[in-house]
């Protein structure tokens, strides 16, 4: 079993990974905020604001080896310089999280080699790529800077329990509280998604095989590519009640600001090569509409009146 120090691992991805690396066995210490506690055997918190140097030096961790350290919340270059200058242990691999968006939209399929953004945009959402894009420079210069090698994933859309962005939830939602679900009958924009729990198993995987993931990037989407009307296809499967489909056009999800949560068009499309995971690790993606299944009747109590 492995020793990994993570920072973050309260929200969403990193609170299953928690939940999965503690249930497999794993010694993990969780560095974070302490707004969540995720005590659980094998779990040791500490609380410090990852970007306050002081916090994260003064962390009793000076006489710990980690295998890995795994960031799941680390936003910018600042965030994690300061964590990588400052944490007082010894680690041998240091794991980030950042976004298969990091890549220039090509029109077809991104893999590994797609060259990244290389302009900042306008808007938050442009903000947060560009940044995350200058993220993955900072830490392709960790093994000579720093002599720490790193391994980066770049997952899709992620989806399953404990999400709160509004993609699969908000057809959830809707289809336990009788609305209509919006479809956007003439959107061409594709796209494939990540379960969360095959996101923690894929840093397991990396963790445990650190001579064949050194300083390596591995994109985290499963196979299958989607559109509207697949996806709605995987809905009609998973649900165990019916749902009204309510069809709009492209223009009517833009004129009437319909918060629908997918690409439309296909210079939208957020398509991509997740194998080179499977080829380099061995790594295995699980069934979508398993998946889809267990979130949707994980939400039951959330959303059911009758749960």
């Amino acid at each position: 079993m492995s020793k990994i120090l993570v920072i973050g691992g309260t929200y969403f991805t990193g609170r299953v990974f928690t939940i999965v690396a503690a249930r497999e066995g794993h010694e993990l210490t969780l560095v974070n905020r302490g707004r969540y506690s995720m005590a659980r055997p094998g779990v040791t918190e500490y609380r410090a604001d990852r970007n306050d140097a002081a916090a994260v030096a003064a962390l009793p961790l000076a006489d710990e080896h980690y295998d890995a350290v795994v960031d799941f919340c680390a936003y910018d270059v600042k965030g994690a310089k300061t964590v990588i200058e400052n944490l007082p242990c010894r680690y041998d691999r240091y794991i980030v999280l950042t976004t298969a968006d990091v890549c220039e939209r090509t029109g077809g399929v991104r893999n590994e080699e797609t060259p990244l953004l290389n302009t900042e945009g306008i808007g938050a959402v442009d903000q947060y790529l560009y940044n995350k894009t200058l993220l993955e420079k900072f830490v392709y210069t960790l093994p000579e800077k720093y002599g720490i090698d790193y391994t980066i994933l770049r997952p899709a859309f992620i989806y399953g329990p404990y999400n709160y962005a509004p993609r699969e939830n908000f057809y959830f939602e809707k289809i336990y509280k009788n609305q209509p679900l919006p479809m956007p009958t003439d959107a061409v924009g594709r796209f494939q998604m990540v379960y969360v729990k095959d996101v923690a198993l894929a840093i397991l995987a990396c963790v445990a095989q650190p001579d064949h993931c050194r300083n390596a990037i591995y994109n985290l989407a499963a196979p299958d590519v989607l559109d509207y009307g697949k996806f709605f296809g995987v809905l009609t499967r998973i649900t165990d009640r019916p749902f009204e489909v309510q069809p709009v056009t492209v223009q009517q999800v833009l004129d009437g600001r319909i918060a629908v949560p997918f690409p439309l068009y296909h210079e939208e499309d957020e398509v991509f090569d997740g194998t080179k995971i499977v080829r380099e690790l061995g790594f295995e993606y699980t069934d979508l509409d398993a998946n889809m299944k267990n979130t949707f009747t994980g939400l039951k109590p959330v959303y059911d009146p009758e749960g």
